[in-house]
């Protein structure tokens, strides 16, 4: 019986409700101050919530794929979970580092000072840009790496990973449920990598909207201009980080992680890898939300397999899929398929996982080891 077939649903809810009827029918005959009936009143009233729990998680499971199936749950509560690794395409460290053409973000003559006391103890500061190319006003994120403020680092410059959130979610995902600075930190006192500055940009504007980070007709606003060129420009005139290519990542999980491939894909001058989890290489905009027409020209601009297919642009893509993820594993196949030279991909591809936070976050420090071996700014 599936975890999440419409039979096994179906058994639940008919189990909780049929609990509920017993408790209504026998109620009446367990009243009174008796320990034992007290007892019994007690077990039922938590046999009856308990039910009710887990119809709704499973429901919401049905709904969202958390858990893919028995072998899936097993695994995250066991902690072991089958994975199969692959390459295609191109080597990953060749492809970042190719020199490419085009528009990215250059660096400030002179910074402004660093506001140290909207810096948390942990390095994090929050801040509200204007994008002068989008016009977009959103919250941006930032983690300083550890020794930023330091006066022995003034003439350091660092790499940038920038993050985006799944949806819904918010600029702190990364930084606070995913736990990147903590972790990066790790991988950087293991040698695995060099500190980086972690940028966060808003990409539900407005606030609620699954925007998938693109671009529209006019009238929409302006999602992959915003994350691309104006957060790009300001992080280089605000901060010390280094501006090649070779020296900026994505990294995004869900939805975020089709923004990272996005923004990756279609500005290889700007980024030069991006670390993808459970994404996906086409936009899957809601009936909601249609900043431009099917079959329109942004359309193809969006189709990452298409685009993988007849131009593949000189970027390193790690991304992470499942079979049994539905939001991700159609789409990330048919990436796989048609990836080749210059365009870099590895891919882990895992049994019998579904599409959580907990599953990406385990697979944090293996995605930062590949960052820090292939990205020269990075190692």
């Amino acid at each position: 019986m599936s975890l999440t077939s419409t039979f096994f649903l179906a058994v639940v809810v008919l189990v909780t409700i049929a609990a509920f009827v017993l408790l209504v029918v026998k109620w009446p005959a367990l009243t009174g101050r008796e320990p034992r009936k007290i007892a019994a009143r007690a077990g039922m009233l938590l046999v009856v919530n308990g039910l009710v729990v887990l119809t709704a998680a499973t429901q919401l499971n049905a709904r969202f794929l958390f858990f893919a199936d028995w072998t899936d749950l097993k695994g995250a509560l066991t902690g072991s979970v089958t994975q199969t690794s692959l390459n295609r395409g191109g080597a990953a460290a060749e492809a970042a580092g190719r020199s490419v053409r085009g528009p990215a973000a250059t660096a400030g003559r002179s910074l402004p000072a660093l506001p140290l006391s909207r810096v948390s103890a942990a390095g994090v500061a929050s801040f509200q840009v204007k994008g002068s190319a989008s016009g977009i006003v959103g919250t941006v994120v930032v983690q300083l790496p550890p020794g930023y403020t330091n006066p022995a680092n003034a003439s350091v410059r660092y790499p940038v990973l920038e993050t985006f959130s799944g949806y819904p979610g918010s600029p702190y995902q990364w930084v606070e449920t995913m736990g990147l600075g903590s972790v990066m930190a790790q991988e950087v006192a293991a040698g695995h990598m060099r500190p980086a500055l972690v940028v966060s940009p808003q990409i539900e504007v407005p606030p609620g909207v699954d925007t998938e980070c693109v671009n529209g007709m006019p009238g929409n606003p302006q999602l992959e201009t915003w994350l691309t060129r104006d957060v790009p420009s300001w992080i280089t005139h605000t901060f010390r980080v280094r501006t090649d290519r070779a020296s900026w990542a994505t990294v995004g999980l869900s939805a975020g992680g089709w923004c990272a491939a996005m923004a990756t894909m279609l500005h290889p001058a700007q980024y030069g890898a991006a670390i993808v989890m459970g994404g996906y290489f086409r936009p899957e905009l809601s009936p909601f939300y249609q900043p431009y027409s099917h079959g329109s020209p942004w359309a193809t601009h969006y189709d990452l397999v298409a685009r993988a297919r007849r131009s593949p642009p000189p970027v390193a893509i790690w991304l992470e899929t499942s079979h049994a993820d539905a939001t991700s594993y159609r789409s990330s196949a048919a990436f796989l398929t048609v990836a080749r030279p210059p365009l870099a991909v590895h891919a882990v591809v895992l049994q019998h996982a579904g599409h959580r936070t907990s599953l990406w976050k385990a697979l944090l420090p293996e995605s930062l080891q590949w960052l820090g071996a292939n990205l020269s700014g990075f190692s």
